[in-house]
């Protein structure tokens, strides 16, 4: 009776579901590890069938790691946010009871066919990158990219360094935690900032995410649909990762746990640099290669304005004298 009051469509909403040759989610920051579980349930209830319909999310700003680390001890969030803003922070613990939920539902979702673009966005002030791309999680299923508005964008080293990095992942090729590292190089304050916001305003990202939910192939081939190549994208080249993986067999998620609050060791990034640097699957690839040496270029010209970017120039300067 109560649920008939609430929702006086639910039967027609259901129905609606049910006929949808295509199913598109669309959520932002806190919608995202909510978003992953509602559709795990309309799957579990048969209302969705990844099988016979193109289902694919588009997460932006997602909290799935948690918030930025430091917001745990603002003053606005510990005596002025609700209890449930306070509680995403459990987030950041990979043994947390809301972790381990958002994760299984993920596994869930990944594992039937669903598609899945995580969107980070330049200097946001709520979430970091890693969270935001799901960093801990690997999947031909997912897409990942980055916001930048017009107001912050350079065609840098700094940004093009974030894009390789990116774009790796989207290959399947490990990063070795670059992403992870740059997330406070790039982060924003919550004082000047409004990265957070600003995403969902750009209608070009619902274009990227409509072109992967379209163009994309799935690692579970759809029973009643011609597959399209992933060259239809329109997507930076080399994402052979999905395409590559649709053998009918379906492929579970790997997961990486790490503890978001942990604090990082800054002088992890000139190993990594150097390490990717001589990655066989880099150096094998023409394309990888010509933007590794795009990128020392860049790195040449760079003069970083912010803290964090002249101390992270600092601390790969023996990393370029070493190239």
């Amino acid at each position: 009776m109560i649920a008939e009051v609430l929702m006086p469509e639910r039967k027609r909403r259901a129905e609606t579901l049910k006929v949808a040759d295509t199913v598109f989610v669309v959520t932002h920051s806190q919608g995202t590890p909510v978003s992953a579980m509602l559709i795990e349930r309309l799957i579990e209830l048969e209302l969705l069938e990844p099988r016979r319909q193109r289902i694919g999310m588009l997460a932006m700003a997602g909290i799935s790691h948690g918030p930025l680390p430091y917001l745990k001890d603002n003053v606005v969030i510990k005596y002025i946010e609700s209890e449930a803003a306070r509680e995403l922070f459990e987030l950041m613990d990979p043994s947390s009871p809301q972790s381990q939920r958002y994760v299984g539902a993920l596994s869930t979702i990944l594992h039937k066919g669903v598609r899945l673009i995580c969107i980070g966005s330049w200097v946001d002030e709520v979430v970091p990158l890693y969270s935001a791309i799901i960093q801990g999680v690997s999947h031909p299923n997912v897409y990942r990219a980055m916001y930048v508005d017009a107001h912050h964008y350079l065609d840098d080293f700094l940004t093009n360094l974030i894009v390789f990095a990116l774009r790796l992942r989207n290959m399947g090729i490990y990063d070795h935690d670059l992403l992870t590292h740059l997330s406070e190089v790039v982060a924003g304050s919550l004082w000047g900032h409004s990265g957070h916001s600003t995403i969902y305003a750009e209608p070009a990202v619902y274009k990227l995410a409509i072109k992967w939910l379209l163009y994309s192939t799935s690692s579970v081939p759809l029973s009643s649909s011609a597959l399209v190549p992933t060259v239809a994208l329109g997507l930076p080249a080399g994402h052979q990762h999905a395409e590559a993986s649709a053998s009918g067999l379906q492929i579970h998620m790997s997961y990486r746990p790490f503890n978001a609050a942990d604090r990082l060791n800054p002088f992890f990034i000139p190993w990594i640099m150097r390490t990717l640097w001589d990655e066989p699957e880099i150096r094998q690839n023409e394309g990888l290669r010509v933007e590794l040496q795009r990128l020392v270029a860049l790195f040449d010209k760079w003069a970083p304005e912010t803290k964090a970017g002249k101390e992270l120039k600092y601390r790969l300067e023996p990393v370029r004298a070493a190239l």
